[in-house]
């Protein structure tokens, strides 16, 4: 029996609610695996050896750490499941811009907690990650796909084209061409595209497609308004450490005319 296990960090358990919304493909699954360790899902739960592990959220805590190296080291695979896993997600898009010691004071309004936190960290800055579903959530179909794969031995594979290529298929009209801020030409798709369908920009939440071009996208977003500023502010909502980095490198080249601040 192939030993399947959920793990839950910080984050809004989101991506754990669309596992169990896959009711159809799950009831297939249960006489295949075994779900060991799903805490969200059920009562009694084992944490000895894992074929997979699948984790949601970002590690912020000495537990969520304390948790994800031990996880690392039962399972023969790991898989970072929603934005939160792969980039950090939406509490780390300003771990470059202030100190922990300020989040603290603002959220809680004091800095002595009763645990040992640090500022929103991947999965991947943690440990060794051998796949990143994003997503917030995940989408569940993709989830389903992947799973497949790994139970059948195939590396799961989903070309990181930008959602604008879905937006072609279901023939939306571009939001862009209408002066609404979409990020859908550097954003990663395969979500099927609902925001734009449902006049709403795509924010980015499944992070880069392959090479994206950030200048472009500044540019495209100053014309519709925003500052640079506020255009880098929308970009890295979701993407936490990976928009981080390319920001950093962009600002550092004075790329962009306008300074960050």
């Amino acid at each position: 029996m192939v030993k399947i296990g959920v793990m839950g960090l910080t984050g809004c358990s989101g991506c754990q609610c669309e596992i169990l919304n896959c009711e159809d493909a799950l009831y297939k699954l249960l006489g295949k695996v075994e779900f060991s360790y799903f805490p969200l899902a059920q009562d009694n739960n084992s944490f000895e050896e894992f074929d997979i592990l699948f984790i949601e959220g970002s590690v912020t805590t000495d537990l969520d750490e304390e948790k994800v190296k031990k996880g690392r080291e039962v399972s023969k695979i790991l898989v970072a499941i929603g934005s939160c896993a792969c980039y950090g997600g939406v509490q780390a898009q300003r771990n470059d811009e202030v100190t922990l010691e300020e989040m603290l004071k603002e959220v809680y309004g004091t800095t002595e907690l009763p645990v040992n936190v640090s500022k929103p960290k991947a999965v991947s800055e943690v440990v060794k990650v051998d796949y990143e579903l994003p997503g917030c959530p995940l989408d569940k179909k993709q989830f389903v796909y992947a799973f497949a794969f790994l139970l059948n031995g195939v590396k799961p594979f989903f070309p990181k084209i930008p959602v604008c290529h879905e937006c072609k298929l279901s023939e939306t009209e571009c939001l862009t061409l209408k002066g609404i801020p979409c990020q859908g030409p550097i954003s990663y798709a395969g979500c099927g595209a609902p925001c734009t369908s449902a006049g709403v920009g795509c924010q980015g939440c499944r992070g880069d497609c392959d090479f994206p071009n950030y200048e472009g996208m500044i540019s495209i977003l100053k014309e519709e308004g925003l500052s640079t500023k506020d255009a880098a502010n929308f970009i890295k909502v979701f993407r936490g450490k990976q928009a981080q980095e390319r920001f950093s490198e962009i600002f550092s080249k004075g790329v962009l005319n306008e300074k960050r601040d």
